[in-house]
C-alpha cells in the first residue's frame, strides 16, 4: 500500500477555531453535532480556516439582519 501525504495548511484545533469564530468550546462541539459546522477528521478533529471562514460570515450576516 502507497503512503500519502497531505498537506494540512490553515488547519485549527478545536481551542483555536471556537477562538476564531469568538464562541466557547462547547458551543463549537454542539455546532458540529448540529451541523452547522464540519470537522476535519485527522488523528483528532480539526477545522479548517475555509469552513470557519464560512460559518463567521453566516453569523456575522444573520447579526446584522436582526
Amino acid at each position: 500500500m502507497e503512503r500519502v501525504t497531505i498537506t494540512v495548511n490553515d488547519i485549527l484545533t478545536p481551542t483555536k477555531a471556537a477562538a476564531y469564530l469568538g464562541i466557547a468550546r462547547m458551543t463549537l462541539w454542539r455546532w458540529v453535532r448540529d451541523g452547522k459546522i464540519t470537522p476535519v477528521m485527522l488523528d483528532h478533529a480539526y477545522f479548517h480556516l475555509a469552513e470557519l471562514t464560512r460559518v463567521k460570515a453566516l453569523r456575522d450576516d444573520q447579526g446584522a439582519s436582526e
